[in-house]
Order: structure tokens, then C-alpha cells, then sequence
């Protein structure tokens, strides 16, 4: 007899095009056309006790913490879930309308600030829509491995320094200069279903990959390989099943084997990755053990980390850059971001770096699973970190959850340096995603 009620919904909330595109370094942002819908997906679940929670997974880049405040306030005054038992990730597709001005968007976003919120508001209507449909449903959990489509891209050369995967998708790369990764991946998927009648009818797909296999040189909406995982499992399952993608732990983890820069990017691409993740999907789904949930926990909390300082060296050299950049404009780029937008960015650290940042995490326990939610692009270790410590039997957990703060390396990682572990790709001190990692443990241990 099921002691839980769930409800799913989704809403397409494709824009018009226009729009600014988020994710890459463009000499023109705005989107020329739509690929394939942009949709936002929702669960509500419900406990006998009347505890609800709820999962929100948009087809955007990211959110901040403004974005999730606005989704949450849209929810609170039309349904009766609780607006901070909302766990609301974005999916980290590169080919979406930007909605915050992190990445230094604030220009192109201005204008379009009331489209943007209307576009937020509609998207909230998914966890409304899904509280409406709340009935009977059991759960079970399933797990997979994948490990052919995902690679670190944070290179080992044979001197010891970092080279990031993606140039070898550019000329003249040496593979003979490389020693290896400085570290892994995550194979592991794990999906919670859905099921009503014994027919699966949802799940929450957890699965380490950077969404970025469309990048700068691409002008569609699209929702990148996530797309295609879902238009697969729907082709597998039939109509009426929803998969709500929330993206594991994967800041230093693409698509992209710099043994084999054949594969490139793409459509193409993104729909082979898409489809394999579907198959691997599929199997978990078919493997599922059923699970015994009679409650709903929620448990959230703040977090202090301290900012990176930026020296007086570094404000010249910002200086010195964006002086440069006046009379010579930096071009669009397919990959990483140029030296005037760290410029720009480290400046305005300066001006906060006596402040601690207040971040939030957030865990949702039902039954014998728990829900991690970590609000930045968190190093793949730290992922499996968690999951290794948690003391629940099946633990997800997702990155870019309730904001964006930019990447969370290992502290480890700093010691290599890279593009993730440079100021302005990330915002915090050594060991602050450490930290981060044993809050959620923490809470995860809380009755």
C-alpha cells in the first residue's frame, strides 16, 4: 500500500528568440532560433504526516540566488508547498536564456529583465501544476554505470602544469604531452522512479556530465545531451513519462576524450551522449529495488565561506587588461573566457573580499535516499565524497542547486592550478567546498 503521493508536472517555457545565450563568450548572445523546447519539470512529494517537497529542474544555465528567490515566492502564493522545501536546479545547458547576470551578462540581461521574470514565473507553474496531480505512487531506485562519455578535463602534462581537454579540439595540440587527468569521473547514475499501477511514470536522473556540448558556436535554444535524454526515455516508456535531469558533480568533468578529437560537438554529439545515457538510464530503471518511504525530510542551512583576496598586483593587472581592452575588444570564443572578463570580475571581488558569502545547501531524505543540493559547479570527488560518507543507503546529489557560485574545486585542485581554480572562476578560499561537503553530511545525519 503506498504511503507517499507524488505529482509531475513539466511546462515548456521556450522563449521567443532573442533572448541572450549563457555559457560561452559571444560577440552576439542573442538566441536566432529554437533547436528543441526548453522545459521546466517538477515532483512534489508528499508524506501522510502533510510534509511536501518539491524538485524543480529548469533547462537554463544557471540560477542565482535572486532567480530562486522569485521561483520560490511564484510557488508560496500559488500552491500550498512550502517555497523553502523547493529544490530547484538548473541543468546547465549552454544554449538557454541567461536569467542572472552572473558571467558577466549584466548588460545583455538588462533589457530584458521583465521577459526574464515573466520566463521564471511560468517556469514556477511546474511544481504548481505538479502539487494539483499529487496521488498514490511507489518509489524505487535504480543504478548503472556509464563510463565512455565523461572525462576530467583537467590535464596532467608531462611538465607537471594544466591543460584543459577542450583544446584539444584545437590545432596543434600534442597528445604526447599529456601524462593523464589529475583526476576522475563519476560512471555512476542513479535514478529515482516514480512508479503508479507498477508502471514508472517519473524519475530523477543523477548523472555527472557538463551539459556543454553545444557551445559558442551554436545560436538555438536547446537543453544540450539532457534533451535528447529524455526524448529517448519517452521514445523507451511511452507518453506520460517525465525525467527531471539534475546534473551531478561534474565542474571538472566534459564530454571531451582528447585521445579521440574526432567526436567534437554538436547535435550529433549531443545526441549520441543523450541516447547512451538513456540505454544506461533504462537498465537502472529496470534493476530499481522498490523503496519503503512513509516521510518527507527537508533540511537546509547556511553555509560561511570566505572570499579569495585579490592583491594589489592582480588590481593593476586588471587594470592593465581592460585598458587594453578599450581600443581592442575581445573576440568571441568557443571555449573558456577572455582575460577582460577576469579583469572586470576580480575587480569587483576586491570590493567584497572582507565579506564572507552566505550560501545555502539543502537535503531532502525520503526514506533510505537522500537529495544533496549544492549551489556551484563542485569538483566530481567532492560528489563522490558525499555519497561515500552519506549514511543513507542511495544518495543524489546535484550541483547548482538554489544559486551559482561559481566552481568548487578540491582544495587539492588549487595546488594544479587551471581554468576552474583561477579567481573569478571560482570565488572562495582553499577547502571551502570541503566545507560545504560536511554541512551536508551533517545534515544528512540530523533525525
Amino acid at each position: 500500500m503506498p504511503t507517499i503521493r507524488a505529482g509531475i508536472a513539466e511546462v515548456d517555457f521556450t522563449p521567443e528568440p532573442g533572448l541572450p545565450l549563457m555559457g560561452n563568450f559571444r560577440d552576439d548572445y542573442a538566441a536566432r532560433g529554437v533547436h528543441d523546447p526548453l522545459l521546466a519539470k517538477a515532483i512534489v512529494f508528499a508524506d501522510r504526516h502533510g510534509t511536501k517537497a518539491a524538485l524543480l529542474a529548469l533547462d537554463v544555465c544557471m540560477l542565482d540566488r535572486d532567480n530562486v528567490a522569485l521561483l520560490r515566492e511564484e510557488i508560496g502564493a500559488r500552491c500550498d508547498v512550502p517555497p523553502e522545501n523547493t529544490l530547484i536546479h538548473a541543468i546547465h545547458t549552454h544554449s538557454a536564456p541567461a536569467v542572472t547576470k552572473k558571467l558577466g551578462m549584466a548588460a545583455e540581461v538588462a533589457p530584458h529583465g521583465a521577459r526574464i521574470q515573466d520566463l521564471l514565473r511560468q517556469a514556477a507553474r511546474a511544481v504548481v501544476e505538479a502539487n494539483r496531480s499529487l496521488a498514490d505512487a511507489d518509489l524505487g531506485i535504480g543504478h548503472a554505470a556509464e563510463d565512455r562519455v565523461s572525462f576530467n578535463r583537467r590535464l596532467r602534462r608531462v611538465d607537471d602544469t594544466t591543460q584543459m581537454n577542450w583544446e584539444a579540439l584545437q590545432p596543434g595540440f600534442d597528445p604526447a604531452e599529456i601524462q593523464g587527468a589529475w583526476s576522475g569521473i563519476d560512471p555512476e547514475m542513479v535514478c529515482l522512479v516514480v512508479q503508479r499501477a507498477h508502471r514508472p511514470v517519473a524519475a530523477v536522473i543523477n548523472f555527472g556530465l557538463h551539459p556543454a556540448i553545444l557551445a559558442g558556436d551554436n545560436w538555438l535554444y536547446s537543453a544540450d545531451y539532457p534533451g535528447y535524454l529524455s526524448e529517448a526515455l519517452g521514445r523507451g516508456l511511452g507518453g506520460g513519462f517525465t525525467s527531471l535531469f539534475f546534473k551531478g558533480c561534474c565542474g571538472d568533468v566534459n564530454h571531451v576524450d582528447y585521445r579521440e578529437t574526432t567526436q567534437g560537438r554538436g547535435y550529433q554529439m549531443a545526441q549520441r551522449v543523450g541516447y547512451m545515457l538513456a540505454a544506461t538510464a533504462l537498465q537502472a530503471m529496470r534493476e530499481r529495488t522498490p523503496l519503503d518511504v512513509d516521510c518527507v525530510q527537508v533540511r537546509r542551512a547556511t553555509v560561511a565561506l570566505d572570499r579569495l583576496r585579490i592583491t594589489a598586483e592582480q588590481e593593476q593587472w586588471c587594470r592593465n587588461v581592460l585598458a587594453v581592452a578599450a581600443n581592442h575588444p575581445p573576440q568571441g570564443q568557443v571555449d573558456g573566457l577572455p582575460d577582460a572578463y577576469f579583469a572586470r570580475l576580480r575587480l569587483e571581488m576586491a570590493r567584497q573580499q572582507n565579506q564572507p558569502d552566505q550560501v545555502e545547501i539543502m537535503t531532502i531524505r525520503l526514506g533510505d535516499v537522500a537529495i544533496v543540493g549544492l549551489p556551484g559547479e563542485t569538483f566530481c570527488q567532492l560528489g563522490v565524497d558525499i555519497k561515500q560518507r552519506s549514511p543513507a543507503q542511495h544518495t543524489l546529489v546535484a550541483g547548482l542547486c538554489n544559486d551559482a557560485i561559481g566552481y568548487l574545486p578540491t582544495r587539492d585542485a588549487f595546488q594544479h592550478g587551471g581554468y576552474e581554480t583561477t579567481s573569478g572562476s571560482t570565488f572562495y578560499v582553499p577547502g571551502s567546498a570541503e566545507r560545504l561537503v560536511d554541512a551536508a553530511i551533517t545534515l544528512l545525519a540530523r533525525p
